[in-house]
């Protein structure tokens, strides 16, 4: 009797057991189509290899995609036959941001293809169509893009690779975006062999302003300017005499030109970019703040976007590293490399007091009678720096404009912050990528902040820094 009772015990434990594990699966995969719903879905059904397109593409014509100011930068347009092609009016100019419909997808025309292939006209008038063998027309976008700031930016890059980025610091807005080597998406499919030919090396399809890893020179020094801040509890008292150069071990690190600079403190050291000093100031740095610092400003780590194949920026310092290394990386030198986009959403943030906004350039999706159907709400990924040290690094990029590297640049009648940088980038010391990174203010406080690199230009001041000036009064006209 007492063996039956026992064995009755084991089997009501065991499908207890039995019951409360099938209750936590069930639970897991609630918890999980919930999570897919909201999240996970949408990189399935936003893939561009999503069968379901061609079946949209066949009830609805893709939607035009426009500027903000509602220039029109993409359409669908129909022969006498009613044959559909999709048609970028500016050629190249958006080539990178809004990118092509052909040879698979791209930028904006992939991330946002469901939203282009949905149509919001009327039940009856989509039913008539449909009974009628027509089309209905998809839905619009509109993009964050100023149409005068991207060709400002577009033209002065010229003949030039690099990249051109720019953004509202109080929203995260995303006012031009332009890389080069670029194409034209009108013709992308005639010439895909081409551009996709390994051996020419050039990577066209590459948007460098948001995947483009550069090494980022002295525009790095405001890190660098942060970390010490921090080494210090937020004390700025600094000295140091320069000389043209310095050496770290068997390794010497000159400023540009080998000019001297002589008796500096941190502003003059930051306007100046004295190598020299930066150099001084990284390798008496406590190592574990200058790495925090780094991490905190989001090197080595995906960027906060829902822009898609941003490149993580490379910050290598840890606690085995030479301080030959070490001094070569505070000035934006050693292993370090960065994006255009990541620069810029750095100073953005200064501009924003320390509040880093998260970049985007889909503004709102609009039916054909101009109803909302979405809108992209403004977010703040918090405040990657103290208000303290935005403050300050105001102050010291407003002396690189008023009378650092970049006083001779004529930015007209705006307020200027910035940075300038010249990175090398091989052995050839001559040879080097020309920086700017800022932000101006026009006299009703509005803000714009940029990030130019230049390659293989020279001197950021003499290159990167005046085109900046032309994207900023381009935006504020």
């Amino acid at each position: 009797m007492t063996r039956n009772k026992n064995s009755r015990k084991t089997i009501r434990r065991e499908i207890y057991v039995v019951a409360v594990l099938f209750a936590f699966i069930f639970v897991g995969m609630i918890a999980y189509f919930c999570y897919y719903v909201q999240v996970g879905s949408r990189d399935f059904i936003y893939n561009s290899y999503n069968s379901r397109f061609s079946v949209f593409a066949d009830d609805v014509t893709r939607g035009t995609i426009y500027t903000s100011d509602g220039h029109v930068i993409a359409k669908t347009v129909l022969d006498e036959e009613r044959n559909e092609t999709r048609s970028y009016p500016d050629e190249r100019l958006f080539s990178h941001a809004v990118g092509y419909v052909g040879k698979g997808m791209s930028g904006l025309e992939a991330e946002y293809s469901f939203d282009l292939l949905k149509s919001h006209i009327s039940l009856s008038e989509q039913i008539n169509n449909n009974l009628t063998g027509q089309k209905s027309p998809g839905d619009s976008l509109y993009t964050t893009f100023d149409y005068d700031t991207q060709m400002a930016a577009y033209e002065g890059l010229g003949m030039f690779d690099g990249a051109v980025i720019a953004i509202e610091p109080s929203t995260g807005k995303i006012i031009a975006m332009v890389s080069k080597p670029d194409y034209d998406p009108n013709t992308i499919a005639l010439y895909w062999d081409d551009i996709n030919d390994e051996s020419k090396n050039n990577s066209v399809l590459l948007n460098r302003a948001i995947a483009g890893a550069y090494p980022p020179g002295s525009t790095f020094k405001i890190i660098t300017t942060i970390a010490y801040l921090r080494s210090n509890d937020g004390n700025s008292d600094y000295s140091y005499n320069c000389k043209g150069s310095i050496d770290i071990g068997d390794y010497t690190i000159h400023c540009s030109s080998n000019k001297s600079h002589g008796q500096e403190d941190l502003l003059k050291a930051f306007s100046n970019s004295c190598n020299s000093a930066y150099a001084d100031i990284g390798i008496n740095l406590d190592r574990d703040i200058f790495i925090d610092t780094a991490e905190e400003l989001l090197f080595n780590q995906q960027l906060p976007t829902a822009l898609s194949s941003t490149k993580k920026s490379k910050f290598t310092i840890d606690a085995s590293s030479t301080d030959s290394l070490v001094g070569q990386t505070a000035i934006g030198q050693g292993d370090t490399t960065v994006s255009p986009l990541h620069m810029c959403m750095i100073v953005s943030a200064i501009a924003n007091d320390g509040v880093l906004m998260e970049p985007y350039m889909a503004d709102k999706i609009v039916s054909l009678d101009g109803d909302i159907i979405n809108q992209t709400k403004a977010t703040s990924y918090g405040q990657i720096m103290s208000e303290n040290e935005a403050s300050l690094l105001q102050e010291y990029m407003e002396a690189v404009v008023m009378d650092g590297t970049a006083d001779s640049v004529d930015f007209g009648d705006l307020t200027v912050y910035g940075k300038t940088g010249t990175a090398e980038y091989t052995s050839n010391k001559s040879i080097t990528h020309s920086w700017f990174v800022g932000y101006a203010q026009n006299e009703y406080g509005e803000q714009l902040a940029v990030a130019v690199i230049m390659e293989g230009a020279g001197y950021g001041s003499k290159y990167a820094a005046p085109l900046a000036a032309k994207v900023f009064n381009a935006y504020f006209k």
